[in-house]
């Protein structure tokens, strides 16, 4: 038996701080706490686009572990990042990224 292939959602979020690297280590880290080891496997964030103009950054996860990740982003202990939109594909959450409008750097 093969073993499927893991289906993903693209998670636009607003951040302060727009570096990918520090920015993906802190939401592993809120994951990691909420969730523990297993919830990281489900959920494998990775920054795969940011905008920095615009405050704006795409988040690949498991469609599986989408729930626990926005979890993990409400009871993180500071404003890591807040959900602006949830998209199928890269394409459309690029697309999206560019339609709205220039973000300020407050997270609320």
């Amino acid at each position: 038996m093969t073993a499927r292939r893991p289906v993903f959602r693209y998670v636009i979020v607003k951040v302060a701080d727009a570096d990918a690297n520090l920015l993906e280590s802190k939401l592993a880290a809120a994951v990691m706490r909420l969730g523990g080891v297993l919830g990281l496997a489900r959920v494998e964030p990775a920054v795969v686009y940011v905008r920095a103009d615009k405050g704006l950054a795409v988040v690949r996860v498991k469609r599986e572990g989408l729930l626990l990740f926005r979890a993990a982003l409400a009871a993180y202990k500071e404003p890591l990042a807040r959900v602006v939109k949830v998209a199928g594909t890269l394409r459309k959450a690029r697309a999206i990224c560019s339609s709205l409008p220039g973000a300020s750097a407050e997270l609320r």
